[in-house]
């Protein structure tokens, strides 16, 4: 932070370039959140069918502590801002826009990064895989990039999460319409449209506080 304050200084003689906006895009199916010691930002997730998200970027002050009880205040102008928040996000295909929208071949490139990205990265997890197959290696990260691929790996299975059924109290998935311990009726919508009529004429539903 203090080799960026020293290029700071400069810049606050060029009162332009400190007032224009700068954008940052992203390709990336994932929320990113920054934080800097002069403000924390979201670079919002790439919607499914959205060419990019897109995350403008204003000037900012910060200050250097002097000691005494002094401070010199100085002004971050957007694109220093957003140079310094992309900086470890770039092989996500998160990026600064050279304009006020991203570029066909910006975004081109930003995708071309991010799926060379996300091949190395299930490369590395076949390998460890195959040395020990133990999920302990195995990150949030890789099974990520396996999912954005459309590839299935072993090692990227993710555990549903599960809930106490009210009746038995034994762990069941969650938004299961029938208990398979006891068999009470979880989901009266999803049970009618699956289970037989005469077999829910047997079974109570479960309403919601867990009163029968």
């Amino acid at each position: 932070m203090t080799t960026m304050i020293r290029e700071l200084r400069g810049s606050e003689i060029d009162p332009a370039a400190r007032d224009r906006t700068a954008t940052i895009a992203s390709v990336s199916d994932q929320d990113w959140y920054v934080t800097r010691t002069y403000g924390v930002f979201r670079i919002p997730a790439c919607a499914k069918g959205e060419p990019c998200a897109v995350l403008n970027v204003t000037p900012r002050g910060d200050a250097i502590d002097l000691g005494d009880n002094r401070r010199f205040p100085f002004t971050i102008t957007p694109r220093e801002i957003a140079a310094d928040i992309v900086q470890d996000l770039g092989d996500h295909g998160v990026f600064v826009c050279a304009s006020a929208q991203p570029s066909v071949e910006e975004l081109a490139q930003a995708s071309t990064r991010r799926d060379a990205w996300y091949k190395q990265l299930v490369a590395d997890a076949d390998e460890m895989w195959a040395r020990g197959h133990s999920y302990r290696e195995i990150s949030d990260m890789h099974r990520r990039a396996a999912s954005a691929m459309g590839l299935e790996r072993e090692w990227a299975y993710v555990p549903q999460a599960s809930v106490d059924c009210p009746m038995c109290g034994d762990k069941v998935k969650a938004g299961v319409a029938m208990c398979k311990h006891c068999g009470a009726i979880l989901d009266a919508d999803r049970a009618a449209k699956y289970l037989p009529a005469d077999r829910l004429s047997r079974t109570a539903p479960i309403r919601k506080g867990g009163a029968l």
